[in-house]
């Protein structure tokens, strides 16, 4: 299944990693880790996970504040945001149309 994500949740999930790891050494990469595998998951079975609104999904990352906000498309998924749950709730709507 191809993955395609979107150039700003590549942004939001880099500057996560970086905040993280000033936070503590090696939190950034347990960061990276946990979202890795949970797109792994998403991967596996899209249509399992939570509706936030319309056709866009919601996974949860597990022991962190966020959630990836995605759309099952015919060749596979596109990914809108990696999003931090108590900012700007609704900021990467604008990405989807």
């Amino acid at each position: 299944m191809k993955v395609h994500i979107h150039e700003m949740a590549v942004r939001e999930f880099d500057d996560a990693i970086l905040w993280y790891d000033s936070q503590s050494e090696g939190l950034g990469d347990r960061f990276k880790k946990a979202t890795l595998l949970q797109i792994e998951k998403i991967k596996k079975n899209p249509s399992w996970f939570l509706k936030e609104t319309g056709e866009i999904y919601k996974a949860y990352i597990p022991k962190f504040p966020y959630k990836i906000l995605y759309t099952i498309v015919e060749d596979g998924l596109v990914i809108w945001a990696v999003a931090h749950l108590h900012r700007r709730p609704w900021y990467w709507q604008s990405r989807v149309n």
